[in-house]
């Protein structure tokens, strides 16, 4: 395909320019693996550069969607949280070593690792990785805290009815979606606690994910941060707490009214010591993410598809018992 031939060959050009300003022998390196991200909005490719003396570097470079000022947003967010976690043992972000802005491109130390994901699909006991995932988040968080202030669940609210009433005048379909707008009604029962409450705002990965935490014997490193602005923690650890849930959490143990697995989310907090377990912005978030994800779900052409939105509606099925 000309347009992959050509992302190629503009990455390795960005390789050799960022490459030279980070002080490396560019001549030295050898592209050992790259990924690909081609879909009608996005085109970027990652890939890592390996040395003969042993080292590895990671060039991304982002071709579409052209954004100058949300890629700087990205750039600002990745190099602030790889400050945040200086003091913080074990936990990291990779190091920035050189970037270009205009090419929204930018070249980054190589962390070993395999994904939290994988790691969990290859055990079947994932307590340690969860809480060396919430350990990350804490020190993440802590070291990005802003302020205490009132929770105001009624945006979230506002939005999920939102979505109910599209849905009933036909203007937007989803796959069961008749439940669907069953459990967003209802969603402003579940806020009582939440509303109002003094929550933590620290800033916001935007993305955490099972796929953006890397995890190794000694280091646990996340990636790939969105640049949003500060928020409620409870954001991102409702975004990974799920996302964990619907790839792999044992459903079976879902408590009536939750929407997480418990084991799951005691092991998370083991780790998470920044707010309470029984923070009723988590517990709400946590909801409003099972509809966000649900919503979002339009592909039905592939079989982990299907099966992630049959495990989605199991989860809310749980949550709005």
């Amino acid at each position: 395909m000309p347009e992959i031939k050509r992302l190629k060959s503009e990455a390795s050009q960005l390789f050799q320019i960022l490459g030279s300003q980070a002080g490396l022998t560019v001549d030295g390196y050898i592209c050992g693996a790259d990924w690909i991200k081609d879909d009608r909005n996005r085109l970027h490719i990652v890939q890592r550069h390996d040395s003969a003396a042993g080292e590895s570097v990671v060039l991304k470079y982002a071709q579409r969607p052209q954004d100058n000022e949300g890629f700087g947003r990205i750039l600002d967010a990745h190099q602030a949280a790889f400050h945040a976690l200086r003091g913080s043992h074990g936990n990291t972000v990779p190091e920035i070593l050189a970037s270009d802005r205009r090419a929204q491109a930018y070249l980054m130390r190589h962390i070993a690792g395999e994904t939290f994901l994988d790691l969990c699909r290859a055990q079947t006991d994932h307590s340690v990785l969860l809480r060396k995932a919430g350990s990350w988040v804490a020190g993440f968080h802590g070291g990005t805290f802003r302020q205490k202030r009132a929770f105001k669940p009624r945006f979230m609210v506002g939005h999920m009815r939102k979505l109910a009433d599209q849905m009933r005048r036909g203007e937007r379909r989803i796959s069961g979606q008749a439940a669907f707008i069953t459990y967003a009604d209802r969603i402003g029962d579940y806020a009582g606690a939440a509303d109002g409450y003094l929550g933590t705002i620290a800033a916001k990965h935007g993305d955490l994910n099972a796929h953006n935490i890397m995890i190794s014997k000694d280091t646990t490193a996340a990636l790939d941060f969105l640049g949003a602005d500060d928020a409620p923690v409870a954001y991102d650890i409702a975004r990974f707490l799920q996302s964990y849930t619907q790839m792999v959490g044992d459903l079976d143990d879902i408590p009536r009214g939750s929407a997480v697995p418990q084991k799951a989310w005691d092991a998370f907090f083991d780790g998470y010591d920044l707010i309470d377990r029984s923070d009723p912005t988590v517990v709400f978030l946590s909801k409003v993410q099972v509809l966000t994800d649900w919503n979002r779900m339009r592909d039905k052409s592939s079989l982990s598809s299907i099966m992630r939105l049959e495990r989605v509606k199991k989860i809310a099925r749980r949550a709005f018992a």
